[in-house]
């Protein structure tokens, strides 16, 4: 009989225990500041837009209140860095920008430059999907420190503002983007300036406040019903305010804060409109008075506000929340620097970003401050009807939890199967195992299917077994076995629908055990086993991870006699494995996890049987290199890490030589800093991490020195605050997708509680629906840019570029994400195809094009004697695909002269 002698040894090591100290680290709290990435160029009195990629468009602005610029940069909340993008066709600085139904932006008039006085009409629309700007219909008036409210029938209401012929303006315009015209919305009662619009949630629109002609500061009020088209009065404000902010709340009334009279000074009251009475009422007043501050709700039906101006402090720091259910405003941290001008744009992943604007006659900012509130919490859920360590868990199609298999006491396997649901929290026996196994892998199929492969049981050694297990009828069923019993292999499933199995610890027969560096794919359409390229290192304890490029990395682990730093690369069209850049560390017991900026972050472990690590790298498949990052707060190995809906990093328990542990923490991508996540109910080692549909992780079973073998559950939310009547809900969803067809959600609050300006007067809005995808498989997520939208539905663009399989889609408004909905990814079957499109290029090397089905997978060889057999042929590597069914390669092993041929094919 062969045991597995390192699980024992590590069982017996960690009965001992060591108290272990966490007070050095300092805990994230709700309402702190982290400092982001510069932009290019500094900039105030410019546009924020939260484009449905997940990425912010900045457009715009002036560097010295003087001149506009015409450049525009894009922001990535996945890695907190900075890029290019058009620019416009005309300088501009207060002007407004608002995001369309379609996903293009709408930007609207502004000032170019003081010297020549000029005012724009002109209007253009940015499209994410090239990066471009085009000119669209112009307004019939010239204007800028406007208003634009995008309609609920997607419209764009344009107010007020100023231009050099009627100075301040009482006419109103109303874009509509099925024709790229403008038409008149009529004359409001009041010209103005400076002021604020908001939509309401009876669809109309409340202006309030701002400059009027001969230049005073008004207090008027007035509403625009899209349905008539007609401008009527409202009550007005109790104090007249000149650049005060207006921000929606969940109660459906507007909080409008500071402001000016006149320029003679700022204020400290604040007031709330009812629409239902159409009146204005005294709140709860700041501590301290200014003046163009940013105000964004927050996820939690808060306000913050921001930064802002006074005549007498000149530009601040100031920071402050307002809570409707008091009535009061409390400080907070204050910003990092003093600013006014900027913008502030909630982030789908809840936080607040605060781009640009000035410290008023010092200087123009290009920093960027992320405002985050969330909190971190733990609870009890439902204890399984097994104890188990090194099992398996997977999220199902319907949204529930299977766990199977693993330790459920010493030297004992076990073949029991249960399911947890999230809606009752409790767990269900299901089917058994056919073998009783742990350390092994479990894969969800495309099909529905799950997939268990190899592992160990003490009483027969390494499994070579395979089943498969139906979640419909909760039965499992002998599948084709593996070439070799594996202990703790990976199982990876492949853009083309094949499970990878990579490495593992058994037998190789004459009582002869070790690592192996053999590779097998499973297909489900044969339930058969082939075997693949091997690795270029025997290994177990390793990591392996489907990239957004659809090769697959495989890090670290023990070999037969060292712990490994090398990773390598498996090639799924040509079936090969090549060596990429080394980690700094070697490492075993690690985990890995795919970001959403496509890079890896590989997590603690060991480098050798005692010395555990609290280093954490990242690799980049762009450079294939891998880069130091933020360390651990506990060297751990053992423990589990899981991307959370908001792009950070959940590390929870683990152990070392002596202890297992209770203690999680946080890894921000964007700082690489790690901070503390609360503390479990249990410590716990060897157990499984699952994310929920709500965005809630499932911690199950595990082991530790005082209980042992565990059954316990417990769950972790990152807690935004909000009320659960607030979630955008997802009713029905296209399944299954075909790659390259556009994904259509039907739902409520699609869009939520609605901010009304695109431009600096206001708060960028986050109001409409920004849908996220998660390979359920992988890990890999991606925002969908949207054909349409509105109140109730969503329609993306084709989606392409994604791994095929079981997705959780998650609607994100305001911050406030939907419970996911799980849909089906086919998997794309290749056509015959031809090359078209040949291309010879600058370096000599040829490039070649050609259509078929979007996402298919390809691989290339080439020959220069035809007569040759296509396993003498040289593999080439993988086709890109650079649009959705369009493919193209690229032959940089031309040389002079002789002919060459090509052969694609599809794994």
């Amino acid at each position: 009989m062969k045991r597995n002698p390192r699980i024992l040894v590590r069982l017996i090591i960690r009965l001992a225990t060591l108290a272990v100290s966490l007070l050095a680290i300092p805990i994230a709290n709700a309402g702190y500041w982290v400092t982001n990435g510069l932009m290019s160029t500094p900039r105030s009195w410019h546009t924020a837009t939260l484009l449905q990629n997940g990425k912010l468009l900045v457009a715009g602005g002036s560097i010295d209140d003087e001149f506009g610029m015409a450049t525009a940069e894009l922001y990535d909340p996945a890695t907190g860095s900075w890029s290019p993008t058009g620019s416009m066709n005309s300088t501009r600085y207060g002007h407004t920008a608002t995001l369309l139904s379609n996903g293009k932006v709408l930007v609207v008039g502004g000032y170019g430059d003081r010297n020549c006085y000029c005012y724009r009409s002109s209007a253009e629309l940015y499209d994410p999907a090239t990066g471009k700007w085009t000119l669209t219909g112009a307004m019939a008036n010239s204007r800028y420190c406007h208003t634009a409210t995008l309609l609920q029938d997607g419209r764009v209401l344009v107010t007020g503002g100023f231009n050099d012929i009627d100075y301040v303006l009482s006419k109103a315009e109303i874009y509509d983007p099925s024709t790229g015209l403008w038409t008149s919305a009529g004359t409001m009662t009041a010209a103005r300036e400076f002021h604020t619009a908001s939509l309401l949630p009876n669809g109309k629109v409340l202006v309030a406040g701002g400059w009027t002609t001969g230049y005073p500061a008004v207090s008027s009020a007035e509403l625009y019903d899209p349905t008539t088209g007609s401008w009527t009065n409202t009550g007005p404000m109790t104090i007249a305010r000149l650049q005060p902010r207006a921000t929606l709340l969940r109660s459906g009334k507007v909080l409008v804060v500071g402001g000016y009279d006149d320029y003679s000074g700022s204020f400290l009251t604040t007031e709330l409109y009812d629409p239902t009475s159409g009146t204005w009422s005294v709140t709860g007043p700041l501590h301290t008075p200014l003046g163009c501050p940013s105000s964004t709700l927050l996820p939690n039906g808060n306000v913050l506000i921001a930064g802002g101006y006074t005549v007498s402090a000149g530009t601040l720091a100031n920071v402050e929340v307002y809570d409707p259910s008091s009535g009061m405003w409390t400080t907070n941290s204050p910003l990092p620097e003093p600013r006014d001008l900027h913008t502030a744009t909630l982030l789908p992943n809840g936080k607040v970003l605060i781009v640009g604007g000035r410290n008023y006659g010092i200087e123009n900012y290009a920093s960027t401050e992320a405002y985050d509130s969330a909190t971190n919490t733990w609870s009890a859920t439902g204890v399984m009807n097994s104890p188990r360590e090194l099992h398996c868990a997977t999220l199902l199609p319907n949204g529930e939890v299977l766990v199977a298999g693993g330790i459920s006491s010493f030297n004992s396997a076990t073949s029991s199967a249960e399911r947890y649901s999230p809606v009752t929290g409790t767990w269900t026996n299901t089917g058994s195992l056919i073998t009783a196994r742990y350390g092994h892998t479990m894969t969800l199929l495309p099909g529905g299917k799950l997939l268990v492969a190899g592992g160990n049981n003490p009483a027969i050694g390494e499994i070579a077994s395979a089943e498969l297990y139906d979640p419909i009828n909760g039965t499992w069923t002998e599948t084709g076995p593996l070439a070799h019993g594996r202990n703790i292999p990976t199982a990876t499933l492949l853009p083309q629908g094949k499970v990878l199995v990579v490495g593992g610890y058994g037998s190789f027969g004459s009582s002869s055990f070790g690592c192996f560096s053999s590779a097998e794919l499973y297909d489900p359409a044969t339930e058969t086993w082939t075997p693949t390229g091997p690795l270029t290192n025997a290994r177990w304890y390793h990591t392996a991870t489907l990239l957004s490029n659809g090769k697959v990395l495989v890090t670290g682990g023990m070999g037969d006699n060292d712990y490994l730093a090398s990773s390598e690369l498996y090639d799924p069209a040509t079936g090969t494995w090549t060596g990429t850049g080394d980690m700094n560390t070697a490492r075993a017991y690690h985990t890995a996890t795919l970001l959403p900026s496509g890079k890896v972050l590989v997590a603690g472990g060991t480098q050798d049987a005692y010395a555990y690590n609290a280093s954490a790298e990242v690799y980049d498949p762009v450079t294939g290199i891998w880069t130091t990052t933020g360390s651990l707060s506990t060297a751990r190995g053992f423990h589990t890490a899981t991307l959370l809906p908001n792009g950070e990093v959940l590390v929870a328990g683990g152990g070392d030589s002596y202890s297992t542990f209770s203690s999680a923490e946080i890894y921000d991508p964007v700082s690489g800093a790690w901070t503390l996540a609360g503390v479990m109910a249990t410590e716990r080692s060897g157990h499984t991490a699952t994310l929920l549909p709500d965005g809630s992780v499932l911690i199950a079973g595990g082991f530790n020195s005082t209980d042992y073998f565990l059954a316990s559950a417990e769950l972790y939310a990152s807690t935004l605050g909000f009320s659960d009547s607030w979630r955008p809900r997802i009713v029905s969803i296209t399944s299954p997708l075909s790659l390259g067809g556009s994904l259509s959600l039907t739902g409520s609050q699609f869009r939520g509680a609605s901010e009304g300006s695109g431009g600096y007067i206001e708060a960028s809005p986050g109001d409409y629906p920004l849908v996220q995808l998660r390979s359920i498989e992988s890990g890999q997520t991606m925002f969908l840019p949207s054909a349409n939208w509105s109140t109730n539905t969503f329609a993306s663009s084709p989606v392409w570029n994604f791994p095929p399989g079981w997705t959780l889609a998650t609607v994100f408004v305001n911050g406030i994400p939907s419970t996911g909905s799980i849909f089906n990814v086919n998997v794309p079957v290749p056509m015959m195809t031809t090359l078209t499109g040949a291309k010879s290029m600058a370096n000599g090397w040829f490039q070649f094009g050609f259509t078929n089905n979007p996402g298919a997978l390809f691989g290339v060889l080439a020959t220069t004697n035809l007569s040759l057999p296509l396993s003498n042929w040289t593999p080439l590597g993988g086709v890109v695909e650079t649009s959705p069914g369009q493919f193209q390669f690229t032959d940089p092993q031309v040389t002079n002269g002789g002919l060459r041929f090509y052969c694609i094919r599809s794994p």
